[in-house]
Parts: C-alpha cells; sequence; structure tokens
C-alpha cells in the first residue's frame, strides 16, 4: 500500500538526517536544520492524512457490509415466509380438489337416480290419473295411488334440486380453484424476484468483502481487528448483564450441563481455548461448519436481549438464560427472532450463514457465565 511505502521513505530520511547531522561539520546553520525538520513533518502529516483516509475506506467498506448482511438476511426471512405461504396454499388447493372431485362422483349418482326417476315416471306417464280415476271402484285403493303420484312427485322434484345444487357448489369450487392457481402462481413469482435479489445481495457482499478483505489482508491488522471484535462483544455482554432481570428459570438450565443439543448440526471446526492459527487470540468459542440456511436452535429456554448485526459476528444473536448464562449465535445469514421474544429448548432463532464477513458458512457458539466463555462441549452433547 502507498502508505507503508511512505513509512519506509519516511525512515529513510530520518536516518539520512541522522547520518547527515553526524557527518556534517559544526558549521551547520539552524535554519538549514529547521527546514529539515519542517519537511520531515510536512511527511509525517502526508502519511497521516493517508493513514486517517485508508482507515475511512476501511469503515465505510465495513458499513456497506453491514447494510448488505443485513439486506440478506430480510430477503431470506421473506423467501421463507413465501416459502410455507406456497405450502400452505398448495395444501389449501389440494383440498378444493378432493372436495370438487367428492361432489362429482355424488352428481354422477344422483344424475343417474334421476334419469332412473325419469324413466319411471315416463313409463308411468301413459296411464294418466284420470285413467285410473275412471278405473277404479275402490275409492281406498284409488287414495293410494294418489298418495304415491304426490309422493313420486315430491321426491322427483327434490332430486332435481339437489343435483342443482350439487352443480353450484362444484362451480364454486372450481373457481375457487382457479382464484388458488392463480395465486399459487404470484406466490411463485414472487418468490423467483425474491430469489434473484437475494443472489444480487449475495453478489454486492462479494464485492464490499473482497474490497474489505484486501483492505485488512495482513497479520498484524487481522490481529488488531479480532482484538476489537473481542472487546467490542465484550462490552455488549457486559451492557446486558447489567441491564438483565433476574430470570425465573436461571436454575434449570445451571444443571443441563452436559445434556443440552448442538443449537445446529454439522462439523465441530476448532477447539475452545485454541490459538486462531498462527495469531496470539484464543477461541472462546465454537465454529460448527454447516450449509446456509440450515435452523439454528435455541439451547434452552430463555429470552433474546440482542438481535442486530454486530461488527466481526455478522448477524448475532444473544439469549439470557438467568444467573448470568447466556449464549450466542454469530455468523446467521437471517434472524427469526426479535429482542425481547421469550424462546423455547430447541426453537429455530436463525439460519446459518456467513455474515460479518467470511468466507465459509458456518455457526460461531458460545456459552458464557457471568461474561467469561465456557467451553460448549461440556455442555453439549
Amino acid at each position: 500500500m502507498d502508505y507503508k511505502r511512505n513509512i519506509v521513505a519516511l525512515a529513510l530520511c530520518v536516518a539520512l538526517g541522522a547520518f547527515a547531522t553526524h557527518a556534517q561539520p559544526s558549521t551547520t546553520t539552524q535554519e538549514e536544520a529547521e527546514a529539515e525538520l519542517t519537511a520531515i513533518q510536512k511527511m509525517m502529516r502526508a502519511l497521516s492524512s493517508r493513514l486517517g483516509y485508508a482507515r475511512s475506506k476501511r469503515d465505510t467498506a465495513e458499513e456497506k457490509l453491514r447494510a448488505a448482511e443485513l439486506a440478506i438476511g430480510r430477503a431470506a426471512t421473506q423467501s421463507r415466509k413465501i416459502d410455507n405461504g406456497l405450502e400452505e396454499q398448495q395444501r389449501q388447493l389440494e383440498a378444493l380438489r378432493r372436495q370438487r372431485d367428492e361432489k362429482t362422483k355424488a352428481l354422477v349418482m344422483q344424475r343417474d337416480d334421476l334419469a332412473r326417476r325419469i324413466r319411471l315416471s315416463y313409463a308411468m306417464g301413459h296411464r294418466d290419473y284420470l285413467k285410473i280415476f275412471l278405473n277404479q271402484e275402490n275409492p281406498s285403493t284409488l287414495a293410494r295411488i294418489l298418495t304415491y303420484y304426490r309422493y313420486f312427485n315430491q321426491a322427483r322434484a327434490e332430486q332435481i334440486e339437489a343435483t342443482r345444487l350439487q352443480l353450484e357448489q362444484i362451480n364454486v369450487l372450481e373457481e375457487g380453484i382457479d382464484r388458488k392457481t392463480l395465486h399459487l402462481q404470484e406466490l411463485k413469482h414472487t418468490k423467483k424476484k425474491a430469489r434473484e435479489k437475494l443472489k444480487r445481495l449475495f453478489e454486492q457482499r462479494k464485492t464490499v468483502l473482497t474490497g474489505l478483505t484486501r483492505e485488512i489482508s495482513q497479520g498484524n491488522q487481522r490481529l488488531a481487528r479480532l482484538k476489537q471484535n473481542k472487546d467490542r462483544l465484550e462490552k455488549l455482554i457486559t451492557d446486558i448483564q447489567q441491564s438483565s432481570k433476574s430470570r425465573g428459570y436461571h436454575r434449570a438450565f445451571r444443571n443441563l450441563r452436559g445434556n443440552l443439543e448442538w443449537p445446529t448440526v454439522g462439523v465441530i471446526m476448532n477447539d475452545f481455548g485454541a490459538k486462531r492459527g498462527l495469531e496470539e487470540m484464543q477461541w472462546q468459542g465454537v465454529k460448527i461448519a454447516a450449509k446456509a440456511g440450515r435452523p439454528v436452535r435455541a439451547i434452552a429456554i430463555g429470552e433474546v436481549v440482542f438481535a442486530d448485526w454486530l461488527r466481526g459476528f455478522g448477524l448475532l444473536l444473544i439469549i439470557d438464560h438467568g444467573d448470568g448464562y447466556m449464549s450466542l449465535y454469530g455468523h446467521n445469514q437471517s434472524l427469526h427472532k426479535q429482542s425481547g421474544e421469550l424462546v423455547q429448548p430447541g426453537e429455530v432463532i436463525a439460519s446459518v450463514g456467513n455474515s460479518g464477513g467470511n468466507v465459509e458458512e458456518g455457526l460461531y457458539f458460545e456459552i458464557r457465565h457471568q461474561g467469561y466463555p465456557q467451553n460448549p462441549a461440556l455442555w453439549c452433547r
């Protein structure tokens, strides 16, 4: 980088200036020394300005990364809701189709029965009421025949009405199926647009991340950033503890040591307390390699006390389990809970991602007590 070349140039100037001071005779005037000092100070100011500009670029890039990852989280949540809506609409559509098929079968049976009645009525129609009346000498027999005719005609009218109602119900169901089908098509179109938006956001994040990685590629810068991230997280935890209320379920969490489920399914990539590569920092939690979008679940009952983007940890969610116990879930793709919500053991709270400037996908997981990191392997099985 330019500022590094300036550092070298500044060091050479200082060295040469010192050499010249010792090599020149004592006749060097005060004006010359002051001029040399002024030049050095000017170069230092220029270097300081360049360093400030570099830091400003880094901060701007990190702010863009934060905005991109928050947008990805929102888009992923919207996509999940659309998927759920599609499933529900599909179930309703299948139910409507089943009802239509049942009504259609019933209609066929009613039509067959009605056709039989009409044929019977036609066959009897050749002997009209007048002929029956004139040929019957027994009044009681005549009364029974007339009653039969009345009942027969009433049953036929009722059958015709029932058939008409069945046809109306089938038409209503067909209209409902058409509406549901249209709604499904609209949802699928919305889902396609949401996925395209998510893809664009991932590309934007990749661009921002490339620039940011270039700014912090040197080892000493990375170490300084890790320390800053650690301090930032510990300050957040301290603030949460100071404002934390007394919880009624803390005794239960204390007794869960060694019996908790891991928050997601994956491979543990590091040992708790081990050095982070060649750096001085130690792992205060574990990184669980997992595919993006995989559910992240709460390890125990508690209250969400933080659900937002934090530099170095991306989309971070913290659950307060009471009595100073907290669990932390970082680098998520999206957060499904908000601060203040009560969560139950095994409830989905987020989805796995790589937010916070990571390339690899996975979940960063910590357990803390009174602010001090605990080994998750001693708590989860």
